[in-house]
């Protein structure tokens, strides 16, 4: 009985959980609210402070549990191989990133949330839900680049930080520059200029690490 009880306590929360991105993405964070999230979700809204003490909880659930973009990037890093050859590199994390801004641009929700925290970084919640986020990426870079010579963090912020700001830009206008951000030629230039970026950086690595063979 206890088993059933506590898979109908998690089935629940889920469906609390994916109702609060829906609504979210409908309305955007700050007009998102419980009475709306349980009414989505077809729950008393007792349940929601039950399970999780109220709105900062339900956030911070939304974002741990994986419906955010952590979970992408535990799945990425599954994908990748323990030993990662050198010449591989470049291409992994051109492909990362890629496909963090298709996953970003294809969830609204997740979008939303970030206006959200951009609007309200002084908040307590606000620090913890990028702390949480922060730390996903380092784990990225603790496997994929185990080597500070070139500050991969620095690169990642970078990266991740530019890809964020082109998706939420994409919501409001139509061009940067010339390309179109409505249409999938657009994105496509977007991809090849990242790849373009890691490929060059992963030259610039391995010339850097000839000289260093050289001198030794």
């Amino acid at each position: 009985m206890k088993v059933v009880k506590r898979r109908n306590r998690q089935m629940t929360m889920e469906r609390i959980l994916r109702a609060m991105g829906e609504v979210m993405a409908e309305r955007g964070t700050e007009k998102a609210g419980i009475n709306a999230v349980a009414e989505r979700a077809g729950v008393n809204k007792v349940l929601i402070y039950r399970y999780f003490g109220g709105w900062n909880g339900l956030l911070e659930a939304y974002v741990q549990r994986g419906f955010f973009l952590s979970m992408f990037n535990e799945k990425f890093l599954e994908s990748v191989p323990e030993s990662l050859p050198v010449e591989n590199r470049s291409k992994v994390w051109s492909e990362y990133t890629i496909q963090f801004m298709r996953e970003f641009r294809a969830r609204k929700p997740s979008q939303e949330l970030i206006r959200w925290e951009m609007t309200h970084g002084e908040t307590e919640l606000a620090r913890r839900l990028a702390e949480f986020r922060d730390q996903s990426y380092k784990n990225l870079v603790t496997k994929l680049a185990p080597y500070d010579d070139f500050d991969p963090i620095a690169i990642t912020s970078l990266m991740v930080s530019a890809v964020t700001h082109l998706v939420l830009t994409s919501s409001q206008r139509d061009h940067i520059v010339d390309i179109d951000l409505r249409s999938d030629a657009g994105w496509e230039r977007i991809e090849t200029a990242i790849r373009r970026i890691y490929s060059s950086l992963s030259f610039a690595l391995e010339r850097e690490d000839a000289k260093k063979l050289e001198v030794k």
